[in-house]
């Protein structure tokens, strides 16, 4: 469902450890594949059709044995107050994932769904929009499903939450309402407790009515007017837009004739070969015509009108498996067919005016619906939580794919040194002025006059509510840490992040540029390293580090965007940080980090001002693991695959890389 923003925390909290026990206790056969089989995700459905063993949105709605058999699980959604349909506990295997789509099927236009996280770790994100947040265990969370969202889980343990369908009572979304929609750094001091309560006998409400056997008229138009108002061209040229045109006019026909034929027949069984001729006319027509982007989900129209009306139309005997097309919608654009009969297509300038009404919250009052709900005596608020103090961080510079993840991830393992487990690509750039296509910066070049007082307080409070220790342990409250921060695109911010951490240390990190580019070359090729999906004067998406002047690389060779990519990179670092003291910053090779990593992480932390325990030193006493983001195992004459490429760039690179040996 849309809502006007991405994430809202509820006012409530349940007791995790309880949820835990409950999920502990399921039997194994409980689990079963996701729908889509997506690696390293599993769910124990609770809530389905029949209470049966499926995963089908459509049919009168029933527990199953596993939630008879967990009666905090019954309370925790008795107290809701509103109609439940699926739900289930969705679990993600440590280091999997939940990849980025939109939900866009016909059962989410109309219904949230409501996150209990039960077993979590800190570095858990939830993404959504430009948004990322860590839902913490016990938290009750809904989110814009409607926007493009991703999940991401690099623990070793895996994540489960409860995750459960509701179109919401009126009871419901004043709930959702009093949600916070920001500041999720710290927890809400407002939630109730909704503990267990062994006496409750909690009456569960679950869709029993969902299924019809021709969607009336009224429902194919709010579906189609609210995707009317969100289209766009998927780019510049002409055709494009008259594509837009043409799709609308289509769409709105096809709403005039469904509602004619509602009205003549109804839902009468002897008129349904009308209604499917008229649909399939439509649906032909719309699939033929150039792609039509949604601009808010980044989504192909075709795709969207199909997963949200014609695959419905004829409720859960029109033919499609919804059980199957669980996220529905889509960047492909949908194959061609066959040529049909000619069909008179209108023009763009024939387009009539019509008024696109906006789909709001739901509004209407409806009867309170009474249930079991447990309100304990609530515990005396614990002492506000103070954040902590962010001291002389250390951050580490370089091109991309210079191998500073494995430097990041072996300086964490000191004591004392905080991080907020990986890249803050989202914790920077969901700030739309920071984000390059937003109108106000181009690049990834950030300087002292984009820090402004309320970005630089706002980065300081994300950076200080999400770190966490080599344990994962958060900061005792008012402490002061030092800070470990790492992103490629730091090496274009130095004046940026100095009005942020003012008092920052820099650990610039250099590598050969011959083994340096080949590596982008690679990053580029496996298309794993896409930072921007669309640019201003750039055709198609970009991968890695964003120089200004990217738009005069458009044509050119890979090997030489990647060379200026490395040279920008370093040439910028080199310039920024000669204007700070020599004492402020410190080089390290990668090739001498590879042969001897002990001396070259000694002499950073003796720069750095920390300290090398037992813990670190017998980390280092054993080959260091490859990084999180490596392509493939380190060899010095990997490079040579790309010689040829290499060598034609490479006196270009002279200037700066006698600089770096300088």
């Amino acid at each position: 469902m849309k809502l006007p923003k991405p994430f809202f925390r509820l006012p409530v909290r349940f007791d995790a450890e309880r949820l835990r026990a409950e999920l502990e206790a399921l039997p194994a056969s409980a689990w079963s594949r996701h729908p889509q089989e997506y690696e390293g995700n599993t769910a124990a459905r609770l809530i389905s059709v029949g209470g049966a063993q499926t995963d089908l949105f459509v049919g009168a709605m029933a527990p199953t044995p596993a939630l008879l058999a967990s009666p905090y699980l019954q309370q925790v959604l008795a107290s809701f107050s509103t109609v439940w349909s699926r739900s289930r506990l969705m679990r993600i295997a440590g280091g999997g994932k939940v990849p980025q789509h939109s939900d866009a099927i016909h059962h989410w236009f109309f219904r949230v769904r409501v996150h209990i996280p039960v077993i979590t770790r800190p570095e858990v994100r939830f993404f959504c929009g430009d948004q990322d947040v860590h839902m913490a265990a016990g938290e009750a969370w809904v989110f814009d499903n409607w926007r493009q969202h991703r999940v991401e889980n690099p623990a070793a343990e895996p994540r489960v939450h409860l995750v459960a369908d509701t179109a919401g009572t009126s009871e419901f979304w004043r709930l959702v309402m009093q949600g916070e929609t920001e500041n999720f750094d710290q927890p809400d001091r407002r939630a109730r407790l909704i503990g267990f309560d062994p006496t409750a006998r909690p009456q569960l409400m679950t869709e029993r009515f969902n299924d019809w056997p021709l969607m009336p008229a009224a429902e194919v138009e709010q579906l189609a007017l609210d995707l009317l108002a969100d289209l766009a061209p998927v780019d510049a040229r002409p055709e494009s837009a008259d594509a837009v045109g043409t799709f609308t006019n289509a769409v709105i026909a096809f709403c005039h004739d469904w509602r004619s034929l509602w009205y003549l027949h109804g839902d009468a069984p002897e008129a349904r070969g009308r209604f499917e001729e008229l649909a399939g006319i439509t649906g032909r027509k719309l699939r033929k015509l150039r792609p039509v982007r949604v601009a808010s989900a980044d989504t192909i129209a075709q795709n969207v009108i199909h997963a949200r009306i014609f695959s419905m139309l004829f409720g859960s005997a029109s033919g499609s498996r919804p059980e199957a097309i669980e996220f529905g919608g889509g960047n492909t654009p949908p194959p061609d067919i066959p040529e049909s009969s000619p069909v008179d297509e209108p023009t763009l300038s024939s387009l009539p005016t019509v008024e696109l009404p906006q789909v709001e919250l739901p509004t209407v009052e409806v009867p309170r619906i009474d249930t079991t709900v447990i309100i304990p005596v609530t515990p005396p608020a614990p002492e506000p939580r103070r954040p902590p103090v962010l001291e002389r961080p250390v951050i580490i510079l370089s091109a991309p794919r210079a191998g500073s993840t494995l430097l990041f991830e072996t300086l964490a393992q000191a004591a004392g040194v905080y991080t907020i487990g990986g890249e803050s690509h989202q914790l920077i750039e969901s700030i739309a002025a920071l984000r390059p296509g937003r109108g106000v910066v181009n690049s990834n070049r950030l300087t002292r006059r984009d820090a402004t007082t309320a970005i630089v307080t706002e980065l300081r409070q994300r950076f200080a509510g999400r770190i966490a220790d080599r344990d994962q342990q958060p900061p005792a409250s008012g402490a002061r840490v030092r800070l470990l921060e790492k992103t490629p695109k730091n090496a274009l911010r130095v004046p940026f992040l100095l009005e942020v951490f003012p008092d920052a240390q820099f650990v610039f990190l250099q590598r050969d540029p011959r083994t340096n580019l080949s590596s982008m070359m690679e990053a580029w090729r496996g298309k794993g390293w896409i930072t921007y999906r669309q640019l201003p004067g750039w055709p198609g998406p970009w991968s890695l580090l964003l120089p200004p002047g990217y738009e005069r690389l458009q044509g050119k060779p890979l090997e030489e965007v990647v060379a200026w990519q490395w040279r920008v990179a370093n040439e910028t670092i080199l310039d920024d940080l000669a204007d700070l003291p020599r004492d402020r910053w410190a080089t390290v090779r990668y090739e001498s980090l590879l042969a001897d990593p002990r001396t070259e992480i000694a002499r950073i932390l003796e720069f750095a001002g920390l300290a090398m325990d037992e813990r670190l030193a017998a980390y280092l006493a054993k080959p260091l693991p490859l990084s999180k983001y490596t392509q493939s195992k380190p060899d010095p004459g990997k490079w040579k695959k790309n010689e040829k490429e290499i060598g034609r760039v490479m006196p270009q690179l002279e200037e700066v890389a006698r600089r770096l040996h300088g």
